[in-house]
Parts: structure tokens; C-alpha cells; sequence
């Protein structure tokens, strides 16, 4: 099982799921939930949270963003990391999300 609450896991991990359009089959947000469970897995990670930002650009600062937000924020409790699907790296740089917190899918 890839999602459970948080319980100090070790590799305790929010699920990150953003689109710019809803209707893109290649990213949709089925896809990216099994893209960002399959890479979970793959680490020995579990989801202890979601992230979902449908119908914001690439453009915007994750930081404001309404749902991951608060967890770049530290509002959410206690993760060890994020996992997004399709997400290039340079871009999440350039928007500050810590490097230690992001796992690409």
C-alpha cells in the first residue's frame, strides 16, 4: 500500500498534482496519482498527502499555491518529501521548492 497517514515512515511523501488544462490525457490527474504512487513505491516511500492544483500554470509560485502551499509553508505537519509526475527539475528550482523535498516521478 502506497498511502497511508503519517507516522513517522521514514520516506513519508505528499503526493504533488498540478495541470494546467484538465483535459491533457498524457498528464492527466489519474495518471499523475499512478505516476506519483509508482515512484512512491519504487523508494520505499508512502503518500501521507495530496497536493492537487488543478487549472494553475506552470508560472505560478508553489509557495501560493492553494493546496501545496501550506505544505511548502509547514502548515500541513510533518513530511520527509515531494513526489510530482511530470515536473522538470529546473522548473521546481526556479520556483523554490527545497531540493531535498522533491522526488521527480
Amino acid at each position: 500500500m502506497a498511502e497511508r497517514p503519517w507516522g513517522g515512515c521514514g520516506k513519508c511523501l505528499v503526493g504533488v498534482r498540478r495541470l494546467s488544462r484538465m483535459e491533457a490525457a498524457t498528464t492527466s490527474p489519474g495518471r499523475q496519482w499512478q505516476d506519483v504512487l509508482t515512484a512512491a513505491v519504487s523508494i520505499g516511500g508512502y503518500i501521507v498527502g495530496w497536493a492537487g492544483d488543478g487549472e494553475v500554470s506552470g508560472a505560478t509560485d508553489p509557495v501560493t499555491r492553494l493546496r501545496l502551499g501550506p505544505w511548502l509553508r509547514d502548515e500541513m505537519g510533518s513530511y520527509d518529501g515531494l513526489v510530482a509526475a511530470a515536473v522538470a527539475p529546473a522548473r521546481a528550482e526556479r520556483r523554490r521548492v527545497p531540493e531535498h523535498r522533491l522526488q521527480i516521478a
